[in-house]
């Protein structure tokens, strides 16, 4: 680029064939697959590790509230006007409910570490370990209210790499076979 410089007129004539260089670069870049696929896979990680960080945010709350802290859906049974039954199957389940939402946001940390990677075994081990979890803490919330509309699902981060990483890695591979043939 630098030979190219030197013929250049004027200092706009030097910044309009800079920018070209740079639009051109740009689009080749973008044209790229693995870019696609290395921007497709960091973008679900960085949405996996938002997930995760929710989900810690929420144990968090949780453990506050087992020492002693405000609970907010302590407070919303007792509002509605739950039996006192089902108020103690909430606190007895509280502890699991929460382990589960620290194990899970840490396992989702993982997959995301993992994802981002590109070390889609050790993704495929962490979230199939988030799902066992994400069940376990989904029955036990149903276990105590047998409604889905006040349950928060922790299923949804594993739907989304369920759904997005086989359609991604998918994409890849159908854009790499013709390359290799070619080869």
């Amino acid at each position: 680029m630098a030979a190219e410089m030197s013929q250049a007129e004027d200092d706009h004539a030097a910044l309009a064939f800079a920018g070209g260089c740079l639009f051109a670069a740009a689009s080749a870049r973008v044209a790229d697959v693995d870019t696609r696929f290395g921007a497709g896979i960091w973008a679900i990680a960085v949405a996996t590790a938002c997930l995760a960080m929710f989900q810690l945010a929420c144990a968090a709350h949780g453990v506050a509230a087992i020492l002693g802290g405000p609970d907010g859906m302590r407070e919303a049974l007792m509002q509605d006007g739950a039996a006192p039954a089902t108020i103690a199957r909430y606190d007895a389940a509280r502890p699991l409910v929460v382990g589960c939402s620290v194990a899970l946001g840490l396992t989702q940390l993982a997959t995301a570490w993992f994802l981002s990677r590109e070390q889609l075994r050790r993704f495929l081990a962490a979230w199939s370990i988030a799902l066992v979890i994400a069940a376990v803490a989904v029955v036990t919330q149903l276990s105590i209210l047998f409604n889905i509309d006040g349950v928060p699902s922790e299923f949804h981060g594993l739907l989304l790499q369920s759904a997005a990483v086989p359609a991604l890695l998918a994409w890849y591979r159908h854009r790499q076979v013709p390359h290799e043939r070619e080869q």
